[in-house]
């Protein structure tokens, strides 16, 4: 089971998914979370026969793809779209590179926790695609979507450098 996700962007503040705050509210719990490890291999075509020849194949760069919920809370729906707006941009400001951030090749380090794993593992990503549709007139409820882009096939160890493969 994933017990812990986490953005850190390059410039900003980290922002973790799928947690419980200390009041039992819900922050940005997920629906989905899948890790696709790329297979990269080259056809080589037989020249004069059917069928073509076996060749290496490699792990190549990682996607990873998040959905979950943006749930505003509070006793009045007044309260409840203003803590809505508040998630939205902390989420944005987390998933967004800066528009001047033109020095760095990563938007963030996504850092991951499975259950039996002994540390967190990080991955440097950048954002493919992102999406948070607003729900008309339902300002205090919506769902976000991400895909993330690892150069490498694994998640590095936090601590241990041990390379964790988990797609």
């Amino acid at each position: 089971m994933l017990t812990k996700v986490e953005i850190r962007p390059v410039t900003g503040s980290a922002l973790e998914l799928n947690t419980i705050d200390g009041s039992g509210n819900h922050g940005y719990p997920l629906s989905a979370f899948d890790i696709e490890t790329n297979i990269d291999s080259r056809d080589a075509k037989k020249m004069a026969a059917p069928g073509q020849w076996p060749t290496f194949a490699y792990p190549d760069a990682m996607t990873i793809h998040a959905e979950g919920n943006i749930l505003g809370v509070g006793a009045s729906d007044a309260t409840r779209a203003t803590s809505y707006i508040t998630q939205r941009l902390a989420l944005l400001d987390a998933f967004l590179p800066p528009m001047t951030l033109v020095t760095s090749r990563k938007h963030a380090v996504l850092r991951v926790r499975f259950d039996g794993m002994s540390e967190d593992a990080d991955a440097d990503v950048i954002v493919i695609q992102q999406s948070i549709p607003m729900a008309a007139l339902f300002p205090a409820n919506s769902q976000y979507m991400v895909t993330w882009k690892s150069f490498l096939p694994y998640f590095v160890g936090a601590t241990s450098s041990t390379q964790y493969l988990l797609g």
